[in-house]
């Protein structure tokens, strides 16, 4: 186990010094739940040691931030996944919208639409296939500043969602106060086994039936996080959640894997509707009267 991770080797990190490894961008699908057809992906970083053990962002994010490394960190990552959708254009997979997650530092920074309006230019893609994920570990300062840049992005065609909802500060306020299209149901909102409940508490489901019903009133699409099961996936169909992502469909997956997955689903679909249209023309032949003697 990664023991804390020291800022002044975040600081080599992200200055490239290779002595201190190298940051690696992974990308989970976010998939339709309604066929598991992957429509777009997150971004998810990891350190990368020399040693080539690979540290997990709960190790040194927080470092990053609290040593005022976070928004070099978030532009890093951002600048990256812009280039890797181009990269995915050029090899004919779609990726709609990829998601970056932006910690308190970023969200914050009166430079945060100049780093997104670089990025997206020096990667030559378009505003509309960011989605920037607010991700809040301690309650976030909303000013009428933060906002108006917030909302000037949006505006431009970038998506704001709000990650982890349902954990932590991610509460119904930020719904009130942000311009959001996509709000990311927590894993805590599906059904565990293993989680204890009292006896009392809310049917299996309730919750997160509640977070879709104030989604839709906040005019957000609502993707859930940490599908598992099929049973996560039935349920997310019953309640009309259109979008996750999770183990059931894939885990986090470096660019070339991703890619590989993307052309996996489509050519399962591929052959099934070939297998379609063979079973409809034999149930049509079948029908057809036989001629007169």
């Amino acid at each position: 186990m990664p023991g804390p991770a020291r800022p002044d080797d975040l600081f080599a990190l992200l200055s490239g010094d290779p002595c201190a490894g190298e940051l690696v961008v992974q990308y989970q699908p976010v998939v339709a739940t309604a066929d598991a057809e992957p429509l777009g992906a997150e971004a998810l970083v990891r350190w990368r040691r020399p040693d080539g053990e690979v540290v997990m962002p709960d190790a040194f994010v927080r470092t990053a931030e609290a040593s005022g490394l976070g928004t070099s960190l978030d532009e890093a990552v951002l600048r990256r996944a812009a280039q890797q959708v181009l990269a995915w254009d050029a090899t004919g997979i779609r990726v709609h919208r990829v998601g970056v997650n932006l910690g308190r530092s970023s969200v914050l920074s009166p430079d945060l639409p100049r780093v997104v309006e670089r990025a997206c230019a020096d990667a030559g893609i378009g505003p509309d296939r960011l989605m920037l994920e607010v991700v809040e570990h301690e309650e976030l300062e909303l000013t009428c500043a933060v906002l108006d840049r917030l909302q000037a992005l949006v505006d431009d065609g970038v998506t704001l969602a709000v990650d982890d909802f349902g954990a932590g500060y991610a509460g119904a306020g930020l719904l009130q106060a942000l311009p959001v299209g996509v709000l990311k149901a927590d894993r805590v909102l599906l059904p565990c086994s293993s989680r204890p409940a009292a006896r009392t508490a809310p049917r299996p489901g309730a919750v997160l039936a509640g977070v879709v019903a104030l989604a839709a009133a906040a005019g957000a699409e609502v993707t859930a996080e940490g599908a598992e099961t099929p049973e996560h996936l039935a349920l997310l169909r019953d309640l009309g959640v259109p979008h996750a992502q999770g183990w059931l469909f894939a885990p986090s997956l470096d660019p070339d894997a991703l890619t590989d997955h993307w052309r996996a689903w489509a050519a399962r679909r591929a052959t099934t509707r070939c297998a379609t249209a063979q079973r409809a023309a034999v149930r049509d032949a079948a029908q057809v009267p036989a001629p007169s003697a």
